[in-house]
């Protein structure tokens, strides 16, 4: 993978920051909202450039960049 070794577990680790509660609480899982397999396909792809996968989960949007770096609003 790129910079970021498991997109997935950032995404839900941010998540839960961003809420104040352990990662493990949250409800849906984020399988539940989007293909985690899917995610990091995308990440691990060479040839992507500028590429940015976008989704809410949560009430929140989360960006991750080709780099593998998330952003949760």
């Amino acid at each position: 993978m790129n910079e970021l070794e498991d997109p997935i577990s950032k995404v839900v680790d941010a998540v839960a920051e961003a809420e104040g509660v352990e990662p493990v609480t949250l409800d849906p899982p984020l399988a539940g909202v989007v293909d985690p397999d899917a995610v990091e396909t995308l990440i691990e792809d060479p040839t992507a450039s500028d590429l940015e996968i976008r989704f809410a989960y949560r009430g929140h949007d989360v960006v991750v960049d080709e780099s593998g770096r998330v952003q949760v609003d």
